[in-house]
């Protein structure tokens, strides 16, 4: 069992341990990054940021408890500009793509972004209950503000006059969202087998994010073979 406090150190912590093994985010440091993996990896990163909606509105159609749920459909309405088509997080990161001077993807999007969408609506599908669907669902919400942080102090200075909003409103978001998120998980974590439930879903979830990463990293080096 476990109450918020040791949900989030358990969960920062598999995060940090993520990150610092991970050989994508080992190339990623500040000088090393060539504007052409900068580009790449922009305009690939656009398909999983208009996924996010469907990840979030696949959770809450499977979650019986109205203040999860609740809270799922909140996020939802966030990622989708609360109500004005100008204002969702896609088009928000479209027009840092814009301004900066790159071209919008106009297909579905490169395979391994599709097969990380695809593996995570399975785990969000299959998980057994709504501690591991929670579960899964956190692994994004716990890994996007150091990630984001990461990837975005290597962009900056490649893009100075690009809008820089969708980086620096969902550095502000993402700490809401983890601490939501982390409330509603709390009362599964207390229940016999709820903690282990919710454990195996946040890593079902990370391990999804891990393959991302890796093959990410296969297609960005095409840009720069340095990496």
């Amino acid at each position: 069992m476990a109450g918020e406090p040791q949900i989030l150190e358990a969960f920062n912590a598999r995060v940090s341990d993520f990150i610092g093994r991970s050989p994508f985010f080992r190339s990623w440091r500040e000088g090393g990054i060539s504007p052409a993996v900068s580009g790449k990896f922009l305009v690939s990163f656009d398909c999983l940021v208009k996924s996010f909606p469907s990840l979030i509105a696949a959770g809450a159609a499977r979650m019986e408890d109205e203040v999860a749920r609740t809270v799922l459909a909140v996020n939802l309405y966030q990622e989708c500009g609360e109500g004005d088509v100008a204002r969702t997080h896609h088009a928000i990161y479209r027009k840092f793509l814009v301004t900066a001077g790159l071209p919008l993807p106009d297909g579905p999007g490169d395979g391994f972004a599709l097969e990380w969408k695809a593996d995570l609506l399975g785990h969000i599908a299959s998980a057994p209950g709504p501690g591991a669907l929670l579960g899964v669902l956190a692994s994004g919400e716990f890994l996007a503000q150091p990630a984001l942080t990461r990837l975005y102090s290597v962009l900056k200075p490649h893009y100075p006059r690009a809008d820089q909003e969708y980086f620096t409103r969902h550095l502000v978001l993402e700490t809401e969202h983890v601490r939501e998120i982390t409330s509603i998980i709390a009362p599964h974590a207390q229940t016999p087998g709820g903690w282990r439930e919710v454990q195996s879903g946040f890593q079902s979830g990370l391990s999804a994010w891990e393959t991302y990463f890796n093959r990410l990293l296969e297609s960005v080096a095409a840009a720069d073979p340095i990496l």
